[in-house]
């Protein structure tokens, strides 16, 4: 019973200020977490801020896995928040691994080994929405998708995948939120009236007890800032 309370105990702060306290301490350890958002909304930038504060405060190297942008866009998209990850690459404290062939089984292989290469602890894949340009048929996409996670989850990683949302609708990953993700972070950027809201939500996080609440946002020069403290509509 001691070593499973100390088991969950184990956390990996994100590097985001104030959404550790709304996750009690960070996400578990070895979780593996859908970072669902609506264009705009910043899960790229959460996703760096993640990668970065990994390396260079909390001693854990991280595996970055584009399936879009490749790896110059990323590191000047980075920079200008501040986070150099050009000499996190140097320091072999990061590697950022491009994957443009449509094939499944070298994506997943080749995630495998670059875990090994750089002893990573943290991985993002992003975004998660190209898994669907991977398949012609959805039960093959579930099948191997599901043991993506398991994969992830058995080296003791602690994961992001990122999935598109739009307001009205969720599209689930083949059944990764559902079946295998310990966790759903939510990201969106509304419009209400003449504003536009930034907000997270903790869907659900294995081992954790979590707000139902909606909190405001903001993507500063420094990276996203959760203001765990107040309303969301509370500047309206």
């Amino acid at each position: 019973m001691l070593q499973e309370k100390r088991k969950n105990g184990e956390r990996t702060l994100t590097g985001i200020p104030g959404l550790d306290e709304l996750l009690g301490g960070g996400i578990p350890k070895g979780n593996l977490v859908v970072l669902s958002g609506d264009p705009g909304s910043g899960k790229t930038v959460f996703c760096w801020q993640f990668l970065h504060y990994g390396a260079t405060k909390f001693n854990e190297n991280g595996l970055y896995v584009s399936l879009e942008e490749s790896e110059e866009v990323i590191i000047d998209g980075a920079l200008k928040f501040g986070w150099d990850f050009r000499e996190l690459i140097s320091e072999g404290k990061l590697k950022i691994l491009t994957i443009e062939l449509y094939d499944f089984e070298r994506l997943k292989n080749a995630v495998e080994d670059n875990i090994k290469a750089v002893d990573a602890k943290r991985v993002v894949i992003d975004p998660g929405v190209i898994f669907r340009l991977f398949f012609e048929r959805e039960l093959d996409a579930r099948k191997r998708i599901l043991s993506l996670g398991k994969m992830l989850k058995k080296m003791g990683c602690t994961s992001i995948i990122t999935n598109e949302i739009s307001l009205d609708n969720m599209t689930s990953l083949y059944g990764l939120e559902e079946y295998v993700a310990d966790g759903v972070i939510l990201l969106y950027h509304t419009k209400i009236k003449d504003h536009f809201i930034r907000s997270i939500g903790i869907l659900k996080m294995r081992n954790t007890e979590i707000s139902e609440k909606l909190k405001p946002i903001k993507i500063t020069d420094n990276g996203i800032v959760v203001l765990n403290k107040s309303e969301l509509f509370d500047e309206l």
